[in-house]
């Protein structure tokens, strides 16, 4: 079986309040209520998935009063994959090819990785990348061919790969300039 990162499949969150007997717990996720009051002081998320996230309170009664605990943050990492389709993308030679990778939803932002033909492509002084852009500066007939990116999750190991986009040349293109000399 393949390597798997940590993760959480049972979460359990705790409320730790002190007080006159009896305590009453309620949980609170995004200021929704998420439980009635009970003599609960935890509250369990037995199989963690995306829409778990968010900000989640306690509050905590008893008959002098009530406190409300400070915010807690659940982040759910995740990798979804890859929208839309193959691309084509034509350019003449000379000129500049910019190339947008599909989207990806990812949490958190996924590690990004180039590829023309299989072969990683190394940023220069002629190729310029972003996690969601690739653009070849002066195109060149070698230029041609598929490309497309690998996005990684560093939490959790996953990675997809994207559909591909075809980059093909137009053809040589040639510009006359006429210098005129007056004296």
């Amino acid at each position: 079986p393949p390597d798997v990162a940590p993760y959480f499949r049972v979460l359990v969150l705790t409320c730790l309040a002190e007080g006159s007997w009896p305590l009453q717990y309620r949980w609170i996720l995004n200021n929704t209520d998420i439980t009635h009051f009970s003599p609960l002081y935890t509250y369990v998320i037995p199989e963690v998935q995306r829409s778990d996230a968010g900000l989640y309170q306690c509050v905590v009664r008893n008959r002098m009063g009530a406190l409300l605990q400070r915010r807690a943050e659940v982040q759910v990492a995740f990798m979804g994959n890859f929208s839309g389709e193959e691309q084509r993308r034509t350019v003449s030679v000379g000129r500049a090819a910019v190339l947008n990778a599909p989207t990806v939803s990812c949490f958190p932002r996924p590690q990004v990785t180039w590829y023309r033909d299989g072969h990683k492509i190394i940023p220069s002084n002629r190729i310029a990348m972003s996690d969601n852009q690739l653009v070849v500066l002066s195109a060149r007939t070698a230029d041609a061919g598929r490309y497309y990116v690998q996005a990684v999750n560093g939490l959790t190991g996953q990675n997809h790969t994207s559909p591909s986009v075809y980059l093909s040349m137009a053809g040589k293109t040639s510009h006359v300039y006429n210098l005129y000399i007056h004296r």
